[in-house]
């Protein structure tokens, strides 16, 4: 698996006063997630049903390049932010793509 792409998709609810904050966290980091090495996709989503819904979708080189990105400072704070306002715990699913 270390060799193979990773595919991150993550699913993070906030409380409904915090969606701005969270906006503005999430967004503050794209550029530097974008330019990491590693880094072949980082796009984050927000549920149009529930706008305190918010989706990350992220393609890695391998398993060391996203372990890389989570152990960056500006994820660090990022992440300090989404423990203060996330209204349950973010569900991180790593996945291989498997269609053409």
């Amino acid at each position: 698996m270390n060799d193979e792409k990773i595919v991150l998709i993550a699913r993070l609810k906030v409380r409904a006063d915090k969606i701005e904050e969270l906006k503005t966290a999430a967004l503050a980091i794209v550029p530097d997630s974008r330019n990491e090495a590693g880094c072949l996709n980082y796009d984050i989503h927000q549920s149009i049903e529930d706008k305190t819904e918010f989706f990350w979708h992220e393609t890695w080189k391998n398993k060391a390049a996203l372990d890389e990105h989570f152990a960056t400072p500006f994820f660090g704070e990022f992440f300090k932010v989404v423990e203060k306002i996330a209204e349950e715990p973010p569900q991180i699913n790593l996945t291989k793509k498997i269609s053409d």
